[in-house]
């Protein structure tokens, strides 16, 4: 989906930074959007021919629609968390409109995938202290989008290496899509950007499960 560049701070003030980085000298690969039957299966297949293991933040329509792909995330040892039901923009809906998205979503990604996701990344990158504070009240830790690598933009496979590996860094969190649009450009960029990655002497880390050290709600 697209961001509009107003909300591609990646942190805002009231977000806790703790909950924007990975493990001590990893970088955590995530996926939005998904799951796909289409992207997802090409992402895993990569994802298990490195020895790597990713997050998947999903959106609950798309779970519902492709619960064998989302049992599959999870059947893999991926990270699982929740991206809302329908991708709205969350500071302009009601409480009501809140809890489908929130609330709903966290159900529903449990019910069909079989993991229960911890935290929720905000659509578009946008969030106010009102929503952040309604889905820490549910339990779930909200989290902001990390890293950009803008390859929903489809800018090129070269161009999303070389923007990723430009800027690299020990406990990146690195925002990549699997679903909603085209992405064989992230696809086709994957291998290579891993490949990047462990040639910096970094490995790999997920976040928003029981192995990351920022899973709280104290934010």
């Amino acid at each position: 989906m697209c961001i509009s560049s107003v909300l591609l701070t990646g942190i805002s003030k009231a977000d806790n930074p703790a909950q924007t980085i990975a493990a001590p000298h990893t970088v955590a690969l995530t996926f939005d959007d998904g799951p796909s039957p289409i992207y997802t299966p090409q992402i895993l297949a990569i994802l298990k021919k490195y020895h790597i293991k990713a997050t998947f933040f999903m959106v609950g329509s798309n779970a519902k629609l492709y619960p064998e792909i989302a049992q599959q995330v999870v059947a893999e040892g991926h990270a699982v968390g929740s991206h809302s039901m329908t991708h709205p923009m969350l500071t302009k809906l009601s409480d009501a409109q809140l809890y489908r998205e929130v609330v709903e979503a966290e159900n529903v990604i449990t019910q069909v995938s079989g993991l229960k996701p911890l935290c929720l990344r905000y659509p578009f990158g946008a969030s106010n202290a009102h929503v952040r504070q309604y889905i820490r009240d549910h339990g779930i830790i909200p989290v902001p989008m990390g890293f950009n690598s803008f390859d929903y933009d489809r800018p090129g496979t070269e161009k999303i290496i070389s923007w990723l590996l430009k800027n690299l860094y020990s406990r990146q969190v690195i925002l990549m899509h699997d679903g909603y649009d085209k992405r064989e450009q992230t696809v086709a960029a994957l291998p290579a950007v891993i490949e990047g990655i462990k040639k910096k002497g970094l490995g790999f880390s997920t976040v928003c499960d029981n192995s990351w050290p920022y899973s709280d709600l104290s934010a």
